[in-house]
């Protein structure tokens, strides 16, 4: 029977871990709230209702993208493809709608696309013991030349009303004054918030990237998990394409290049490691936001398009430096 002197040390621990876990996502809450009082005060042209509901909407994608991206992250791996998922799944479907397809056949065709995609990232990183960051960079370029290649380089911009007129394109519309795409990152959140926190893939997906050894000596087997959190997030990289495609009616060559770095970006600002074992949906739906917030207020406020890249960059550095010198503090405590 242990006493409460043996007790005590396991709940002040476990107190401790909930204490840093709230005040990591306190603290992206002040860094939201302060971004977002700035540049309320920089540009009289940010709080103009249409101009939230576009940053509303451009967090959709960044965020559906940013969840899939949470599970790889938080099992220790990393996925650079996420933006030519994105862009090839997206040219995928938008041919398959200019040919008459039947709108259902081509969702799914989609999905199965992004989530075969997903599959060759994880098989590749698990069975072929590739470094992830290797085979996602190698099949970022891949598929950047698939969706050039699909529409012979031009963009799409025009679709039959078959297309138009279906269920898919609906998730553009809004029920009242609330986006659709807005409800369906809701939905995903919630899923997924309850997938990570309250089921055996949750519990082996952080136990995998936390401690590989430890996982294994538990009998978690941590290449099916890697690999199932692949497959979700290709699956939902080509969900946010068709999101794309419905509201803007077009998809353009250049689609979702570069959208891997908001993807990280958001993901590491919501406070996951790179190092694995840690993050929260919670987290990367704020860091989401955020990475929203401030792409929009440099356009609004006529930041250079090269210097908007560069800044994103600083960005990840700056968050990943910070997480960095956390952690180290935290490990002498």
């Amino acid at each position: 029977m242990k006493t409460n002197q043996e007790l005590n040390p396991i709940k002040e621990s476990e107190l401790h871990s909930k204490n840093k876990k709230l005040f990591r996502e306190f603290g992206i809450l002040m860094v939201l709230a302060v971004i977002f009082v700035a540049l309320s005060i920089a540009s009289p042209s940010f709080l103009i209702p249409i101009n939230l509901i576009n940053i509303v909407r451009q967090t959709v994608e960044i965020g559906i993208m940013a969840i899939g991206m949470t599970f790889i992250i938080i099992a220790g791996e990393i996925d650079l493809s996420v933006g030519s998922i994105f862009g090839a799944t997206a040219m995928f479907a938008a041919v398959l709608f200019q040919k008459g397809t039947d709108p259902t056949l081509t969702f799914f065709f989609a999905i199965a696309m992004g989530s075969g995609i997903g599959f060759i990232n994880g098989f590749l990183s698990t069975k072929a013991k590739m470094p992830s960051f290797i085979v996602t960079l190698g099949i970022l370029q891949l598929f950047r030349s698939v969706a050039y290649g699909i529409s012979n380089g031009r963009s799409i911009s025009s679709f039959p009303d078959s297309a138009t007129n279906s269920w898919v394109f609906g998730f553009g519309g809004n029920i009242g004054i609330i986006p659709v795409q807005v409800i369906i990152l809701v939905a995903f959140l919630v899923v997924a918030h309850f997938i990570l926190k309250k089921t055996k893939l949750g519990f082996d997906t952080y136990a995998t990237g936390g401690n590989k050894k430890a996982a294994l000596l538990a009998g978690i087997n941590i290449d099916r998990v890697k690999m199932i959190c692949f497959i979700i997030a290709g699956a939902l990289c080509s969900f946010a394409g068709l999101i794309s495609i419905a509201y803007l009616q077009s998809v353009p060559t250049t689609a979702g290049q570069g959208r891997e770095m908001d993807v990280i970006a958001a993901v590491i600002l919501g406070g996951a490691a790179l190092t694995g074992g840690r993050g929260s949906i919670l987290g990367t739906a704020i860091g989401a936001l955020i990475m929203s917030i401030i792409k929009n207020g440099m356009v609004l406020l006529g930041v250079p398009a090269f210097w908007q890249t560069g800044f994103i960059g600083a960005v990840i550095i700056l968050a990943v430096l910070l997480d960095t010198r956390i952690s180290r503090s935290n490990s002498f405590k």
